[in-house]
């Protein structure tokens, strides 16, 4: 039971004078896929001076890359020619890709680089002994990852060395954190199991369960007669506002930014509703997430080929909330707010 005398582990945050950038200015660094993060980490690389060349099909994101200045060649190549190999293609593919592309390929004293601790803690992927196997993961989605690079700001996240075959293998990890822009802002040091563990709770149990409360909110406004209009505003667009008040103040004076009334419900009635009742199915979740049973659920889902995945987004994608949503997505981007 947490108390406010419960102890907090707390860790060092490691930033750019924790680096060395030259231990791999001078290393070939593959990018592995262009999507969401492979675009974001491959032009950061490339703009903090890093030799990068991109592994990936002939598809759309390979024209991206072209188009972003990079050579684009197959991921077998793109190993073979390379030091660093960034793995930033998704958690449930890059199995069947590294052994088919990665393996036969390695040579002695690469460095494989995850971001994610999913294939390799699940046991999907097991590298041979002759390489490093080191974990870079910023905390925040692609997008904002080359955002913020942009503009000399930094984010959060994580790194750490999993197999240390150079005796350097922390210090490369540091300095591939350095060069994606991880390290402005700073990073903690963690393992591939704690990492996969608390990202797999976050999804399964923690911050995605905003959307399920918010929209149960939502429902239960137009059930009693309120517009979807005036529903939507107090959930979902309200969020964005605790989002921003979160980030640029503490706890405690971001509870109190509001006034007294809401201060007070906020205090008082939310835990009638956010009872321990829902923190005690958070420790059962994060238990099934530690026993691996989340990831075979998923892999039986895939093999069957993901009929109630597909089926959930599609409820979600036709949720008559869609239309009020875009409304205000409208409204914000033509009054640029």
């Amino acid at each position: 039971m947490f108390t406010k005398d419960t102890p907090l582990k707390r860790e060092r945050i490691f930033t750019d004078e924790d680096a060395d950038l030259g231990l791999i200015k001078d290393r070939r660094i593959a990018v592995v896929g262009y999507g969401s993060q492979g675009h974001a980490q491959a032009q950061n690389l490339k703009d903090s001076g890093l030799t990068v060349v991109v592994g990936g099909m002939e598809d759309r994101f390979a024209e991206q890359a072209r188009g972003d200045g990079f050579e684009v060649v197959p991921i077998a190549e793109a190993v073979k020619r390379s030091d660093v190999i960034m793995m930033l293609i998704p958690d449930e593919v890059q199995a069947g890709v590294y052994s088919a592309d990665i393996a036969p390929n390695l040579i002695e004293g690469q460095v494989l680089v995850f971001a994610s601790g999913y294939a390799i803690h699940f046991g999907l992927i097991t590298p041979p002994d002759f390489v490093d196997v080191v974990l870079v993961v910023p905390a925040c989605v692609g997008g904002i990852v080359r955002e913020r690079f942009v503009r000399g700001q930094g984010f959060y996240g994580h790194f750490g060395a999993h197999q240390d075959f150079s005796g350097k293998a922390r210090e490369i990890a540091l300095a591939v954190a350095k060069g994606i822009g991880l390290l402005r802002f700073g990073a903690n040091e963690t393992t591939m199991e704690c990492e996969v563990t608390v990202n797999l709770f976050a999804e399964a149990a923690g911050l995605s369960g905003v959307v399920n409360y918010l929209l149960m909110a939502f429902e239960v406004l137009v059930e009693a007669g309120v517009s979807a209009e005036s529903a939507y505003s107090e959930t979902f667009y309200e969020l964005q506002f605790m989002a921003e008040s979160l980030n640029r103040m503490t706890l405690g004076d971001a509870v109190a930014y509001g006034s007294p009334t809401a201060t007070y419900l906020g205090l008082t009635k939310i835990p009638q509703v956010v009872t321990e009742d829902i923190k005690d199915r958070m420790r059962q979740m994060l238990r099934r997430v530690q026993s691996g049973e989340v990831v075979r659920d998923w892999n039986l889902e895939q093999l069957a080929g993901r009929p109630h995945f597909n089926q959930l987004k599609r409820e979600v994608m036709e949720h008559p909330i869609g239309d009020v949503q875009k409304t205000f997505i409208e409204r914000r981007n033509a009054s640029g707010g």
